[in-house]
């Protein structure tokens, strides 16, 4: 467990998953962000009939939004 913290509420992060694993997705592994965005700096995704847009921002950071 890291002793982060989730740069928004400032709540401490107990339960972060381990480090990035491309080839293991169906376990819940993470996925790198530049494997989603692929190139680009933002991406829709459709998540149960809702569109989510994913944005990069300049200072490196993410957001999505709905």
């Amino acid at each position: 467990m890291h002793g982060s913290y989730d740069g928004m509420s400032g709540a401490q992060v107990t339960d972060r998953p381990p480090q990035h694993v491309s080839d293991d997705r169906d376990r819940g592994l993470p996925i790198a962000s530049q494997d989603l965005l692929q190139g680009q700096r933002q991406v829709w995704i459709d998540h149960g009939g809702t569109l989510y847009c994913l944005k990069a921002t300049s200072n490196g950071r993410l957001y999505l939004t709905k």
